[in-house]
C-alpha cells in the first residue's frame, strides 16, 4: 500500500516529508522518494531509493537548499519491479506526480502517448499518468508560454488538465501533483484511494493517511471519491470532476496513540475489513494482463517455467488461507482444467503425498512463517517438486524458499482474524488460474475474465456501503444457540470461512457446510434456536441451494439470505435478506465474504469480546 505526503510551508520541507513517510511505514513498501521545489528558479530536486525510508533520509543529508514545498511517496511495487527508476515521484515536463492505486487502462494511454512522441523511463503506470497530465496541460496552453500566464491562468491550466485526465483514466487511485513554476501550490485527485488535507495559517499538508498529518494538525478534510483539489498555504479549494466547487467539512481528530493506529476504527479488524477495496486494488495493480504477455507477474520467466507441462496441482495451507485454497480449486479446475488437491498443511506432510513429475505444489500463507505450511513446502522441495507461494510478507521464509512467489499486497494485518489477507489471496489465485488457463488454451475468453476481476475493488466498495446493515444483523445473532453458514460451489469454502470468523472472535457455535450435505447429518442440529446464513448468488447451482433451504425452513430454522437484488424466489423463502451487487461467477467469493466478516464482528462486539485478540489465538502460528 503506497503512502503519499505533501507539504507547503516554512518548516524544513524534507523533514516534514520524511517524518510523514516514517509514520506510514506500517503500510509496507519497497522504495521511497521525494521531489523538492526550491524558492528560487532552480530545478526541482528528485531523490529516490530502493529500501527503507531511512535510506532516503540518509540520501537527503547531503542536500542543501531553501525549499518551499515538496511531495513524497513510499511505493509497494505494482507496475514494475522495485527499483530507483520505478520509484515515485515521476516527472514529465513541468509535472511532478506521486500516485496510489490502479490505472487499469495505462497500457492503452501509454501507447497513444508513445505515438505522439512521448518517451518513458520506467515500467510504471504512474509515469504514464504524469505524461498524460503534462501532455494535456501543454495542449491547453495552445502555444502560450506557461511562465507568461497570470497566477489564476496557471491554476486553471493545471485544474483543466486534471479534469480531462480523470475522463481518460480508468481505475481506483489518488494522485498528488506539483507543477514547476507554480510555487506554493499542490494539486490532486481522489478517485477511490484515500487523501486527507489540512491547513494552518502558514502551512498546507496532504497525506494518504491521517497518521502522516497528525503531529502537525488535528483538523482535516477527508476527501471523498471523485474530488479534485487545489491547495496553497492556508487555502484549499475542492471540486467535483466537472470542476464545480464543493464543500468538504473538516473533521477534528483527537485520538490516543492506539486510536490513531486504528485509523479511527474501534478495532483493527474493522479497519482491515474496510481496507479491502484498496488492498485488492494494490494486489491487482500492475498485474492485469496485456494481450501479448498475459498477466504481468514479477518474474515472467519463472512463472512460465513453473506452469510448463503441469498435470496436477496440490494446494497446502492452514486456517483462512486453506479456505482461499479451496476456493482456488474451483478456479483452476474450471478454467485451467488441472486436477487439484487441497490439503491442510498439518496433515499433508504426514500422509505420504504422491507427486508426479509434473506436479506443482502451491502454499498459501499470510505471514509466510506458518510452521506447518513451511514444513509442507520444504517437503515438496525435498521431493524436487516445483513450488510456489501466495504470501503477504516479502522476505518471509515461505516467500524466500518457494520457487516462485506471488505476493499479495494486503499490508500489515494486525487483527488476529484474517480479513483483508483472505481477499487479496482470492484476487491473486483467481488471476493466477486465469493466466494458467490462458497459457494452456483452456479459457478462450480470458480477457473478459481479467476485465471482470479489475472491477472487484469498486464492487467491494459497494458492499461496504451497507456495512451498518451487516453489523446490526451480526449483533442480532446473539439470540441463536447455533449458527450455520451454508452454500454450494464457490460459496461452500466461503461458508467455511464465514463460520470460522464467527467462531474466532465471538466464541459462538458456528459451522460451515456445503448445502447439499445438510441431510447427511448436520440437519439434526436445526431447530428454532438455529440461524442459517444461506449464501446463494444467482448461479448454476442456485436452484439446488433453494431446495436445501427448504429443509432448514421445514425444521423452524431462521434463515438469513445473502443474494442478488433480483432473486425473488430466494428472497421470499428467507426471514431476512441481504442484497449484494450482481457480479460474475468468480467474483462472488470476494464479495460474499465481506458481509460475513462484518456479521461476525457485529456479534462479537455485541457480546463484548476482545475482537483483535481473541482468546487462545495468535496471528502467526510459528510452531506445530
Amino acid at each position: 500500500m503506497c503512502g503519499i505526503v505533501g507539504y507547503v510551508g516554512p518548516k524544513n520541507v524534507s523533514e516534514v516529508l520524511i517524518g510523514g513517510l516514517e509514520r506510514l511505514e506500517y503500510r509496507g513498501y519497497d522504495s521511497a522518494g521525494v521531489a523538492l521545489m526550491p524558492h528560487s528558479k532552480e530545478d526541482v530536486l528528485i531523490k529516490r531509493c530502493v529500501g527503507r525510508v531511512s535510506a532516503l533520509k540518509d540520501a537527503l543529508k547531503s542536500v542543501t537548499g531553501d525549499f518551499a514545498q515538496g511531495i513524497a511517496h513510499t511505493r509497494w511495487a505494482t507496475h514494475g519491479v522495485p527499483s530507483e527508476v520505478n520509484a515515485h515521484p515521476h516527472k514529465a515536463g513541468r509535472t511532478f506526480l506521486v500516485h496510489n492505486g490502479i490505472i487499469e487502462n495505462y497500457l492503452e494511454i501509454k501507447e497513444e502517448l508513445q505515438r505522439q512522441g512521448q518517451e518513458f523511463e520506467s515500467q510504471t503506470d504512474t509515469e504514464v499518468f504524469a505524461h498524460l497530465i503534462e501532455n494535456i496541460r501543454y495542449k491547453l496552453l495552445a502555444g502560450r508560454d506557461f511562465e507568461s500566464l497570470s497566477l489564476p491562468e496557471k491554476i486553471s491550466n493545471v485544474l483543466e488538465s486534471l479534469k480531462i485526465g480523470t475522463q481518460k483514466v480508468e481505475g481506483h487511485y489518488a494522485i498528488l501533483v506539483m507543477v514547476a513554476g507554480l510555487e506554493g501550490h499542490l494539486f490532486g485527485v481522489q478517485a477511490g484511494a484515500p487523501l486527507v488535507a489540512g491547513k494552518l495559517t502558514d502551512s498546507l499538508y496532504i497525506g494518504s493517511d491521517l497518521q502522516a498529518l497528525l503531529p502537525h494538525l488535528s483538523d482535516m478534510h477527508f476527501l471523498p471519491a471523485k474530488t479534485i483539489f487545489a491547495g496553497q498555504i492556508n487555502h484549499l479549494d475542492f471540486y467535483d470532476f466537472d470542476l464545480k466547487k464543493k464543500e468538504i467539512p473538516m473533521s477534528r481528530i483527537d485520538w490516543s496513540p492506539d486510536k490513531i493506529a486504528k485509523g479511527g476504527f474501534d478495532h483493527f479488524m474493522l479497519k482491515e475489513i474496510f481496507e479491502q477495496p484498496s488492498v485488492v486494488a494494490d494486489t491487482l495493480s500492475g498485474r492485469l494482463p496485456t494481450e501479448e504477455l498475459g498477466f504481468l507477474w514479477d518474474d515472467l520467466e519463472k512463472h512460465k517455467d513453473l506452469w510448463k507441462n503441469v498435470d496436477r496441482l496440490h494446494f497446502v495451507a492452514c486456517g483462512t488461507a486453506y479456505y482461499a485454497a479451496l476456493t482456488a480449486k474451483y478456479f483452476f479446475e474450471k478454467w485451467a482444467r488441472i486436477p487439484v488437491e487441497v490439503d491442510l498443511a498439518s496433515e499433508f506432510r504426514y500422509r505420504n503425498p504422491v507427486f508426479t513429475q509434473n506436479t506443482v505444489v502451491g502454499v498459501v500463507s499470510q505471514s509466510g512463517e506458518t510452521a506447518d505450511t513451511l514444513a509442507a513446502l520444504r517437503l515438496a522441495l525435498d521431493e524436487k517438486v516445483k513450488t510456489f507461494a501466495v504470501c503477504n510478507v516479502p522476505g518471509s521464509s515461505i516467500s524466500r524458499e518457494a520457487n516462485v512467489n506471488y505476493q499479495t499486497k494486503a499490508g500489515p494485518e494486525i487483527g488476529v482474524a484474517s480479513t483483508k489477507a483472505f481477499s487479496t489471496q482470492l484476487a491473486i489465485l483467481s488471476a493466477l488460474a486465469q493466466d494458467v488457463a490462458r497459457m494452456r488454451g483452456t479459457l478462450v475468453n480470458w480477457q473478459n475474465e481479467a476485465e471482470s476481476l479489475a472491477r472487484v475493488p469498486l464492487l467491494l466498495e459497494q458492499v461496504l456501503t451497507q456495512s451498518k446493515t451487516y453489523l446490526d444483523m451480526g449483533a442480532s445473532l446473539e439470540r441463536f444457540k447455533t449458527i450455520l453458514v451454508v452454500g454450494r460451489g464457490l460459496m461452500y469454502p466461503i461458508s467455511l470461512e464465514g463460520a470460522l470468523k464467527i467462531k474466532e472472535i465471538s466464541y459462538r457455535h458456528a459451522e460451515g457446510y456445503a448445502a447439499g450435505e445438510l441431510k447427511h447429518g448436520p440437519i439434526a442440529l436445526i431447530d428454532s434456536s438455529t440461524c442459517a446464513i444461506v449464501l446463494n448468488p444467482k448461479d448454476d447451482v442456485s436452484a439446488k441451494t433453494l431446495s436445501n433451504l427448504q429443509e432448514i425452513k421445514a425444521r423452524s430454522g431462521w434463515i438469513i439470505g445473502l443474494g442478488v437484488e433480483k432473486h425473488d424466489a430466494f428472497r421470499k423463502e428467507c426471514n431476512e435478506y441481504l442484497a449484494l451487487p450482481e457480479a460474475d461467477w468468480a467474483l462472488s467469493p470476494m464479495l460474499y465474504v465481506v458481509p460475513l466478516q462484518l456479521m461476525a464482528y457485529g456479534l462479537a462486539k455485541q457480546l463484548g469480546c476482545d475482537i483483535d485478540k481473541p482468546r487462545n489465538l495468535a496471528k502467526s502460528v510459528t510452531v506445530e
